[in-house]
Protein backbone atom coordinates (compact mmCIF):
# COMPACT_ATOMS: atom_id res chain seq x y z
CA UNK A 1 0.00 0.00 0.00
CA UNK A 2 1.79 3.10 -1.08
CA UNK A 3 1.93 5.97 1.44
CA UNK A 4 0.49 9.10 0.98
CA UNK A 5 3.22 11.44 2.60
CA UNK A 6 5.84 12.55 0.59
CA UNK A 7 9.35 11.06 0.54
CA UNK A 8 11.89 13.39 1.14
CA UNK A 9 15.82 12.98 1.30
CA UNK A 10 15.96 12.78 4.86
CA UNK A 11 13.30 9.69 4.86
CA UNK A 12 15.24 7.66 2.77
CA UNK A 13 17.78 5.45 3.53
CA UNK A 14 20.97 4.31 2.18
CA UNK A 15 19.16 0.77 2.05
CA UNK A 16 16.34 2.41 -0.49
CA UNK A 17 18.66 3.67 -3.01
CA UNK A 18 19.69 1.56 -6.08
CA UNK A 19 22.95 1.62 -5.67
CA UNK A 20 25.23 1.37 -2.58
CA UNK A 21 28.76 1.70 -1.54
CA UNK A 22 30.84 -1.04 0.35
CA UNK A 23 33.34 0.93 2.04
CA UNK A 24 36.14 -0.90 3.93
CA UNK A 25 37.04 1.41 6.85
CA UNK A 26 40.22 -1.33 7.38
CA UNK A 27 41.48 -0.52 4.32
CA UNK A 28 40.47 3.14 4.09
CA UNK A 29 43.36 5.55 4.31
CA UNK A 30 41.07 8.54 3.90
CA UNK A 31 43.19 9.74 1.00
CA UNK A 32 39.68 11.43 -0.47
CA UNK A 33 40.36 10.33 -3.81
CA UNK A 34 37.01 8.63 -4.06
CA UNK A 35 35.11 11.47 -2.82
CA UNK A 36 37.15 13.85 -4.87
CA UNK A 37 36.18 12.00 -8.77
CA UNK A 38 32.80 10.96 -7.89
CA UNK A 39 30.69 12.17 -10.53
CA UNK A 40 27.31 13.43 -8.83
CA UNK A 41 29.16 13.70 -4.98
CA UNK A 42 27.15 10.75 -3.67
CA UNK A 43 29.84 10.29 -1.26
CA UNK A 44 31.46 12.36 1.23
CA UNK A 45 34.15 12.38 4.28
CA UNK A 46 32.17 12.05 7.91
CA UNK A 47 32.72 11.47 11.17
CA UNK A 48 30.85 8.84 13.05
CA UNK A 49 29.67 7.86 16.29
CA UNK A 50 30.63 4.56 17.55
CA UNK A 51 29.16 3.09 21.17
CA UNK A 52 31.33 1.39 23.02
CA UNK A 53 30.51 -0.17 26.53
CA UNK A 54 33.01 0.14 29.38
CA UNK A 55 32.76 -2.84 31.36
CA UNK A 56 35.14 -2.75 34.78
CA UNK A 57 36.31 -5.35 36.47
CA UNK A 58 33.41 -6.60 39.20
CA UNK A 59 30.32 -5.17 40.73
CA UNK A 60 31.23 -2.02 41.89
CA UNK A 61 30.54 0.24 38.86
CA UNK A 62 27.49 -0.40 36.52
CA UNK A 63 28.91 -0.32 32.99
CA UNK A 64 29.07 3.02 31.03
CA UNK A 65 28.27 3.84 27.34
CA UNK A 66 31.34 5.79 25.75
CA UNK A 67 31.46 7.38 22.70
CA UNK A 68 33.90 7.22 20.41
CA UNK A 69 34.82 9.42 17.05
CA UNK A 70 36.04 8.48 14.00
CA UNK A 71 36.18 9.59 10.05
CA UNK A 72 35.02 7.49 7.34
CA UNK A 73 33.15 7.84 3.90
CA UNK A 74 29.39 8.16 3.89
CA UNK A 75 27.21 7.62 1.27
CA UNK A 76 24.26 10.70 0.97
CA UNK A 77 20.80 9.59 1.00
CA UNK A 78 19.73 13.05 -0.91
CA UNK A 79 17.79 11.72 -4.39
CA UNK A 80 20.07 14.66 -6.87
CA UNK A 81 23.22 12.84 -5.57
CA UNK A 82 22.12 9.29 -5.33
CA UNK A 83 25.07 6.85 -6.53
CA UNK A 84 25.15 6.18 -10.36
CA UNK A 85 27.07 2.69 -10.31
CA UNK A 86 30.21 4.30 -12.23
CA UNK A 87 32.71 2.53 -9.95
CA UNK A 88 34.65 5.53 -10.56
CA UNK A 89 35.42 5.60 -6.73
CA UNK A 90 37.03 1.78 -6.97
CA UNK A 91 39.15 3.09 -10.23
CA UNK A 92 41.16 5.44 -8.13
CA UNK A 93 41.10 4.09 -4.76
CA UNK A 94 44.99 3.13 -4.05
CA UNK A 95 43.61 0.16 -1.78
CA UNK A 96 40.65 -1.27 -3.53
CA UNK A 97 38.39 0.09 0.26
CA UNK A 98 35.24 1.09 -1.73
CA UNK A 99 33.07 -1.02 -4.19
CA UNK A 100 29.24 0.46 -5.72
CA UNK A 101 26.92 -2.51 -5.59
CA UNK A 102 23.60 -3.16 -7.01
CA UNK A 103 20.90 -3.25 -4.03
CA UNK A 104 18.73 -6.11 -4.15
CA UNK A 105 15.72 -4.59 -3.26
CA UNK A 106 13.07 -2.16 -4.63
CA UNK A 107 14.39 0.70 -4.41
CA UNK A 108 12.54 3.71 -3.66
CA UNK A 109 13.88 6.14 -5.65
CA UNK A 110 11.58 5.82 -8.88
CA UNK A 111 9.35 7.69 -7.10
CA UNK A 112 11.60 11.12 -7.55
CA UNK A 113 12.40 10.57 -10.95
CA UNK A 114 11.26 13.22 -13.65
CA UNK A 115 8.80 14.16 -11.00
CA UNK A 116 10.32 16.96 -9.10
CA UNK A 117 9.41 15.38 -6.00
CA UNK A 118 5.81 15.65 -6.63
CA UNK A 119 2.98 13.13 -7.98
CA UNK A 120 2.02 13.54 -12.10
CA UNK A 121 -0.59 15.63 -12.57
CA UNK A 122 -3.31 14.03 -13.80
CA UNK A 123 -6.05 15.33 -16.46
CA UNK A 124 -6.38 18.03 -19.43
CA UNK A 125 -3.23 20.51 -19.81
CA UNK A 126 -1.84 18.41 -16.96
Amino acid sequence: MPSNSPITPSTLSVKDLPWQIDWNKDKCTLCGQCTAVCPVHAIELGVFRKRAIDLSSGFAKPPENVMQLYYGIRQKTDPVYSCVGCAMCNLVCPNGAITPYRSDEADKLVFHRDRGGLPHAHGPGA
